[in-house]
């Protein structure tokens, strides 16, 4: 549905209930995947964060395989872990969903933000909003710019990407969760997903003022921050960790908790731990989830 600004010009629908690939989705009434919470705790509730695209949401790993859920369980009662995952939304619609959504929450401890390879894309958006048609009127653009640029759009990606999924072909074995594996993303794509932060792009500039904001954002509040690396499954088949490393340094100049998900993936990688190209399954949460957890209890608990 329609979101409240441009920078989250499209938001889940609230009190939603649908499956998909295998999983099934309940939206709570703020139209997060999180069940029942509120921006009230409840006396005592501690809470956890997190942010990110589908992967955070939960796309293959949904409910009580997601690694929010999972993390929730192993840090035991009196803690809640908020699910502000939305499928589609890059490093600056994220930033953007913990600065106005997440942080207005009570009891919060940490935020985790699960980092996708594909976060970087259109991450430059911030000083052109031009991606959200009332934008668009207003800077009053000739139609083939407005078809420009809502080609190149966040939105517009994720649409492509899930249509191209629906018509493509054949059945592919089912996977660990019961869906039909979608075919995986040529090589070219991974590659130019690496360009973007391996150059000196504007891209990655962006996404380094995203990480920066949501950092500071967390250092005000006394919240422990941390970023989630979840590689493509290209990535964590190859032996060449380039990505991996800039991140972690980039992650490591911004002073920000870097928990290498490619480090807890790697050992089992002979495994089936992705639904499709980009999204770990159930069992890869699981491995993502044990080091998120193992972070967690080291800075949050007594």
């Amino acid at each position: 549905m329609a979101g409240p600004n441009p920078d989250r010009y499209y938001v889940p629908a609230p009190d939603l209930r649908y499956s998909m690939g295998g999983s099934a989705f309940v939206h709570g009434p703020l139209g997060t995947p999180q069940g029942s919470a509120t921006p009230e705790a409840p006396a005592g509730e501690r809470r956890l964060a997190f942010v990110g695209d589908s992967v955070c949401y939960g796309f293959f790993a949904s409910g009580p395989e997601n690694l929010c859920a999972r993390v929730e369980a192993g840090l035991g009662g009196g803690w809640r872990a908020l699910n502000f995952g939305v499928p589609g939304y890059n490093a600056h619609m994220i930033a953007a969903t913990l600065r106005e959504q997440a942080l207005d929450f009570e009891g919060l401890a940490g935020v985790v933000y699960v980092f996708h390879e594909n976060d970087l894309i259109n991450a430059t958006f911030a000083s052109a909003r031009l991606h959200l048609p009332g934008a668009l009127r207003r800077y009053d653009l000739p139609a083939p710019a407005y078809k420009r640029l809502l080609r190149r759009s966040a939105l517009a990606v994720f649409l492509r990407d899930r249509l191209a999924r629906l018509g493509s072909s054949p059945a592919p074995a089912p996977s660990a969760q019961g869906s039909e594996r979608p075919p995986s993303r040529p090589s070219s794509y991974t590659e130019a997903l690496r360009s973007l932060m391996l150059s000196a792009t504007s891209h990655r500039r962006a996404f380094r003022a995203h990480l920066a904001g949501m950092a500071q954002a967390c250092r005000e509040r006394s919240l422990s921050f941390a970023l989630l690396y979840v590689p493509l499954e290209q990535s964590l088949q190859s032996d060449d960790p380039a990505y991996r490393d800039a991140l972690a340094a980039l992650c490591a100049e911004e002073g920000v908790t870097f928990l290498d998900g490619d480090a807890a993936l790697r050992p089992a990688r002979a495994e089936e731990l992705y639904g499709d190209y980009s999204h770990p399954n159930g069992r890869g949460h699981e491995l993502l989830a044990e080091r998120t957890l193992a972070w967690a209890k080291e800075r949050l608990l007594p």
